[in-house]
C-alpha cells in the first residue's frame, strides 16, 4: 500500500470507483438532512463528513490504494445484509438467520480487526517506508524527494494542483489517522446497538430500533417502514404486530428458533 508513493496516475476503473464513492457520500449528506431526523442524526452526519473528507484527501495525496482497501473492508458486508433482507421477504427464515450471523461475523472481523490493522499500518509503516519527503511533477516526470517545508502551506497544495508539491510525514500521517480512529469510535458505538438487537433476537424478544423511541409512540400514524437502525449498519426489525394488522399477512415461524428482524439497508 505504501511502496512507490506517490502514484500520480490512476487507471480509469480506480478513478471511477473513487469518484463514485465520493458522489455517494455527498448524496448521503444531502439525504440525511432532507429525511426525518433520527436520534443519531449528528453521529451519522459526522460519519459522512469524515468519510467524504478522507476520500478527497486520499485522492489528492495519491493514497487511493489504502483508500480502496478501507472501502472494500467496509462495503463487502453490505452484500450479506440485503441478501438476508431478501431471504426474509421470501420466507426463508432459517437461511435468513444464518445470513444475519454471517453479516454480524463479517462486521466484527472487518471493522474491528482488519480496519484497525490498516490504521496500525498507517501509524507504523508509513514512517519507515515513505518517511518525511515531498515530490512534485507528473507521474512521468516526478521530481524529488525534497525535504518537507517548515511552513504548513504545502498541506493544501495537492487539492488544487495535481502536479504540484505533495508531501508526507508525521503531520500528514496524523491528519489521516485521527479521522480514521474517530470512525472506529462511531463504528464501535453502532456495534453496541447491533449487539443489543442480536441479543434480543436470540432471546426471542422484540428487537426494536434503539434510536427511535420518540418515533415509536407515533407508529400508528404512518405507514411503516422506518429508517434503518443506522444507515451504515442497516439492521432493524419491523414492528411486526403493526405490520400484520395493516397487511393482513401473518409472520412465519423460524425453524431455527431465532426470529431475525426484517432487515433494511440504504445500500
Amino acid at each position: 500500500m505504501w511502496t512507490n508513493w506517490p502514484v500520480r496516475e490512476l487507471n480509469a476503473l480506480n478513478k471511477f470507483y473513487t469518484l463514485a464513492q465520493s458522489a455517494f457520500w455527498i448524496q448521503q449528506i444531502i439525504v440525511i438532512n432532507i429525511e426525518e431526523r433520527r436520534n443519531d442524526h449528528w453521529q451519522m452526519l459526522t460519519h459522512h463528513i469524515i468519510t467524504l473528507g478522507l476520500l478527497f484527501s486520499c485522492y489528492a495525496y495519491h493514497q487511493t490504494r489504502v483508500g480502496n482497501v478501507i472501502l472494500v473492508i467496509m462495503d463487502v458486508g453490505d452484500i450479506f445484509l440485503p441478501l438476508a433482507k431478501c431471504l426474509k421477504y421470501m420466507g426463508f427464515t432459517t437461511v435468513c438467520d444464518v445470513m444475519f450471523g454471517v453479516f454480524l461475523t463479517y462486521w466484527i472481523v472487518a471493522r474491528h480487526i482488519l480496519y484497525p490493522m490498516v490504521c496500525w499500518s498507517i501509524y507504523t509503516d508509513i514512517p519507515n517506508i515513505i518517511g518525511e519527503v515531498c515530490y512534485k511533477g507528473s507521474d512521468s516526470n516526478l521530481q524529488g524527494p525534497f525535504p518537507v517545508p517548515e511552513t504548513s502551506s504545502y498541506l493544501l497544495e495537492p487539492f488544487w494542483d495535481s502536479e504540484g508539491m505533495v508531501c508526507f510525514g508525521k503531520k500528514v500521517t496524523w491528519y489521516f489517522l485521527v479521522p480514521l480512529l474517530l470512525l472506529q469510535c462511531l463504528i464501535f458505538a453502532w456495534f453496541v446497538l447491533i449487539a443489543r438487537v442480536a441479543i434480543k433476537v436470540i432471546r426471542g424478544g422484540s428487537a426494536e430500533d434503539n434510536r427511535s423511541d420518540d418515533e415509536a409512540e407515533e407508529e400508528d400514524d404512518f405507514v411503516y417502514e422506518e429508517a434503518p437502525l443506522e444507515e451504515e449498519v442497516g439492521v432493524e426489525e419491523l414492528h411486526l404486530k403493526s405490520w400484520e394488522r395493516r397487511s393482513g399477512v401473518k409472520r412465519q415461524a423460524s425453524s431455527s428458533g431465532v426470529s431475525l428482524p426484517l432487515l433494511v439497508s440504504t445500500y
